[in-house]
């Protein structure tokens, strides 16, 4: 992992494990909060023409983000990962303000 400590609203890759437990993928992530045994992180999908999930937002600001097409951050796809399955390539970029307001709103909908 990279020395830099993940902060909320950055894009990092981390690794997903293959549910059959036979290998991994690396997929771009928001990082929402850091924690002593991990971070909070929010899935991102380039898959912009499948299925729309009630809570998706679709980034703006992309490019700022440091991300290659257009994509979604699935914000009912929230999980916790450990610092070691973020990617050693460290932080790809950083939400937008405009993106960041955006979505605080949709998680403070969802937490309601």
């Amino acid at each position: 992992m990279s020395e830099r400590v993940p902060q909320a609203w950055e894009v990092w890759h981390a690794r997903f494990d293959f549910s059959e437990g036979h290998g991994y993928k690396y997929r771009p992530v928001i990082v929402l909060a850091t924690r002593s045994d991990g971070s909070l992180v929010a899935m991102i999908t380039g898959a912009t023409n499948k299925l729309s999930l009630k809570h998706d937002y679709p980034i703006r600001e992309w490019k700022t983000a440091g991300l290659d097409r257009p994509s979604i951050a699935r914000l009912d796809r929230i999980v916790q990962i450990p610092f070691d399955y973020l990617g050693t390539a460290g932080r790809i970029g950083h939400l937008a303000k405009a993106d960041i307001a955006a979505i605080e709103m949709i998680l403070a909908e969802i937490t309601r």
